[in-house]
């Protein structure tokens, strides 16, 4: 039950009503189910799913000049120690080659194989620390106009010239008037001022932006002012695989939009607390959500697991004879209409 007190009071919420995770509430401003599948399965805030590769780095974007150079002397370095390795190991492979037989040479070459994969890695990691650096040096800074109330694409690397540096932040931030809790996946930081730029990431899908990316973006924003008293006056989305980024202005729009939301959330806690039913999605949306496509049906393998549960696979032949399941199918006993899962003819075009 939501209680009003004083527009900026401490608290207006009973205690018993859960914070709002700024993820989970931008999963319903797309897909009510979506959102109880994140609530469900205890999905973080803004999560980083960058692989610990070694030297396989997958994204350069928190670099600058210096951090460039020192990942080039680093890698530069182990490819010369693996070199130094390289030349005794050809050498004992020799060895034992001539004086045994080759077949227990060839045996003997396992180690040199390990170190001419740690080469091929590390001349692999050098080429493309040169090619993001070149892209970065190649950068013009772009012009940021803090009043601007247009939402328009820019250059990663051109936003960071225009004096940010990139931090991930390490700790939620919570609203205690909202009850709203989250971090972005970074913040653009400028040195000496109190702008701070939230910045998320779409890991999945088209280079697309939809309603629930802004609602995310103003509620970061909110968090920043509210939490950090830093100033937030916009938002910054970028594409996973890409430097290719969308700015959402801190509209006045927008965070009446973000209050429209959470106030829909809330209701929607009351609804499914209550047993309320949430009726499949009869729009476009399940087209592209990676929470409805399907995939082989492994037993012991596939299963969705939910609040520590496995769930009983909801699993549908396809043209072929393989069966097919996906999370939102499994949770809710149905076939979303993904595009692969109409070309699997086990979902119609609706």
């Amino acid at each position: 039950m939501i209680e009003e007190e004083s527009p900026r009071g401490p608290a207006r919420f009973e205690s018993g009503v859960p914070d709002v995770g700024v993820h989970v509430l931008g999963e319903h401003v797309f897909c009510p189910r979506a959102a109880l599948l994140a609530m469900e399965s205890s999905e973080e805030d803004e999560r980083d799913d960058e692989r610990t590769l070694g030297p396989k780095l997958d994204w350069f974007g928190d670099y600058n000049e210096r951090r460039f150079i020192e990942a080039l002397h680093a890698t530069w370095g182990k490819f010369r120690f693996w070199l130094a390795l390289l030349a005794p190991a050809l050498l004992f492979v020799f060895v034992v080659g001539v004086a045994g037989s080759w077949f227990w040479g060839l045996a003997a070459s396992l180690p040199a194989a390990l170190m001419l994969a740690k080469l091929w890695d590390a001349i692999v990691t050098v080429v493309r620390i040169v090619r993001e650096r070149a892209a970065w040096q190649a950068a013009l800074p772009c012009s940021i106009d803090l009043n601007s109330t247009e939402i328009r694409g820019a250059n990663w690397w051109s936003l960071r010239k225009a004096g940010f540096d990139c931090i991930k932040p390490q700790q939620k931030n919570r609203d205690p008037t909202e009850r709203l809790v989250g971090k972005p996946w970074r913040v653009l930081v400028q040195e000496r001022s109190a702008l701070r730029i939230p910045v998320i990431r779409k890991h999945k899908g088209n280079r697309e932006y939809g309603r629930q990316h802004i609602v995310r973006m103003a509620a970061h924003c909110r968090l920043l002012e509210e939490c950090e008293l830093a100033n937030a006056p916009f938002g910054v989305l970028i594409f996973a695989g890409s430097y290719d980024c969308v700015i959402f202005p801190n509209t006045a729009e927008a965070k009446s939009q973000l209050q429209r939301e959470l106030a829909n959330f809330r209701e929607f806690l009351r609804f499914v607390s209550s047993g309320g039913v949430l009726p499949e999605p009869t729009d476009r949306r399940c087209l592209g959500c990676y929470r409805g496509a399907p995939r082989r049906y492994v037993r012991d393998r596939s299963e969705t697991i939910l609040k520590g549960e496995l769930l009983t696979p909801f699993a549908t032949k396809s043209k072929t004879g393989v069966r097919f399941h996906c999370d939102c199918g499994d949770r809710f006993g149905w076939v979303p209409r993904h595009h692969d899962s109409i070309q699997l003819g086990i979902a119609d075009e609706g």
